[in-house]
């Protein structure tokens, strides 16, 4: 999944940063005129750009909804009709009907705000740490000497994956676009969301556990309850149900000390979920029933993640741990 971020400068005198995320291996580059940026565009064929510039202006005043939503969570935005951001909004409005016209989707994002959602320094108080946490996130091939424009367009193509995802939210801006952000729930928590989603209990299992391994309470209770909710699961699949019941047991005990919602999951709700399945797995233990209900799965959906719509109910064949395959 290839996603262009471009860190765009208010005019073609100064370099725009760029960034191609390829998966999460990034490559960077600086370019000057739209026409340079086209051409990258061109020549990497990105299924998604993601371009650091107000791509709309406010009906009214200086702020826009998603402006005022952003300075309401406490980050700082400089407004559209700000001095120089004048320059920069209309040349990325320009830059974004050159990429439509060419068959290109772009959206609009703010790396400096991002990187305050993901806990990352931002650029001008310490270059060197932003980098150095992009790549505990997880992407790869960015230098040590990038430029603070290569470093925000890596941002900005970040955010960009995790739209594709399903990771990052719109904010609208009241006219059918807005600023892309990232959902404020860690990276491999929602990887591991999305694993589970798909039937990948073990490797849902092993994505919480990283996250698990430097969680402090109550997010290390409610991590174990959903690593073991994944591996009754596999327990389920394998038809040993005394297993799946004492996994419940300990994923109730897990839950019952974390609060009403934890990284957008509402917890009693999952508690109820949980609820049905140990009632299932006790009727099959009584010989009440003799085939479980799979419609009975746990449902994970953290607040603002989009997943698909069809959920896989069953353990996936490819769902083996590296050393078993």
């Amino acid at each position: 999944m290839k996603v262009m971020g471009i860190d765009l400068s208010a005019n073609e005198k100064r370099s725009s940063g760029v960034c191609i995320l390829n998966g999460l291996v990034a490559q960077t580059f600086l370019a000057k005129s739209d026409e340079d940026l086209v051409g990258l565009a061109f020549q990497f064929k990105p299924k998604l750009i993601a371009i650091d510039a107000p791509l709309s202006l406010p009906k009214e005043g200086g702020l826009r909804p998603c402006d005022r939503e952003l300075i309401r969570r406490g980050i700082r935005i400089f407004p559209v009709n700000f001095g120089a951001m004048r320059e920069l909004t209309k040349r990325g409005i320009g830059l974004k009907l050159q990429l439509e016209r060419k068959g290109f989707c772009a959206i609009e994002v703010f790396p400096g705000g991002a990187q305050d959602s993901l806990r990352l320094p931002r650029k001008q108080k310490d270059l060197t740490k932003l980098i150095e946490g992009l790549k505990q996130i997880g992407i790869e091939g960015l230098r040590p000497d990038a430029t603070h424009d290569e470093v925000d367009a890596a941002t900005a193509a970040l955010v960009g994956w995790m739209w594709l995802k399903g990771f990052a939210e719109l904010i609208s801006d009241g006219q059918g676009g807005g600023i892309v952000m990232p959902l404020p729930y860690p990276l491999k928590f929602m990887e591991g969301i999305r694993l589970y989603h798909s039937g990948y209990y073990w490797h849902a299992h092993e994505a919480w556990e990283e996250v698990w391994r430097t969680a402090k309470e109550p997010y290390r209770s409610f991590l174990k309850g959903l690593i073991q909710t994944a591996a009754a699961l596999i327990q389920a699949e394998r038809v040993k149900w005394k297993g799946v019941l004492s996994l419940l047991n300990r994923v109730q005990k897990y839950l019952q000390i974390c609060p009403e919602k934890v990284w957008g999951l509402d917890l009693t709700e999952l508690k109820a979920q949980i609820d049905a399945f140990k009632n299932e797995v006790t009727k099959l233990l009584g010989g009440q029933k003799s085939k479980f209900n799979w419609k009975l799965k746990p449902r994970l959906s953290p607040e603002g993640m989009s997943l698909p719509k069809r959920e896989r109910l069953k353990r996936s064949k490819k769902d083996l741990p590296v050393r078993a395959r």
